[in-house]
């Protein structure tokens, strides 16, 4: 199966449709952080993937949106929402209640959520779309 990633187009979208909802600045901080955090799910070292499972290059939008913190506002918005359209795009869906998503969000913020626990959390809530 081939894997789709999301494009700067699409998460500066995202982020745009976010901040439409909720509120906040729609500047972008950083370009390079933003390029940075994009480019980290479809990386490769040695023509191996950096993030070998759907999991982690998931876990890897989420990660490094909230934490490079490229956005003025929404980075943490912007990084839960990447995560959920890259599922979808690939066939898949984020089975977990809204507190859990909210924890999980802020606790990566927080530093008290590492990528991997990101990855692990996927794996369990991960199921495949309906068709």
């Amino acid at each position: 199966m081939r894997v789709e990633f999301l494009t700067l187009d699409e998460i500066l979208s995202l982020h745009a449709d976010q901040i439409a909802r909720y509120g906040g600045s729609a500047s972008v901080r950083d370009v390079g952080l933003l390029q940075s955090a994009l480019a980290m799910p479809a990386a490769t070292f040695g023509h191996e993937l950096l993030h070998a499972s759907l999991d982690e290059q998931a876990a890897a939008y989420l990660f490094y949106l909230v934490k490079n913190h490229p956005f003025v506002d929404g980075n943490k918005r912007t990084g839960l929402v990447a995560m959920l359209v890259f599922l979808g795009l690939n066939g898949q869906r984020l089975e977990a209640p809204d507190d859990e998503l909210a924890d999980l969000v802020l606790g990566v913020a927080a530093g008290r959520i590492s990528k991997a626990d990101v990855a692990v959390f996927v794996r369990h809530h991960r199921r495949p779309q309906p068709r």
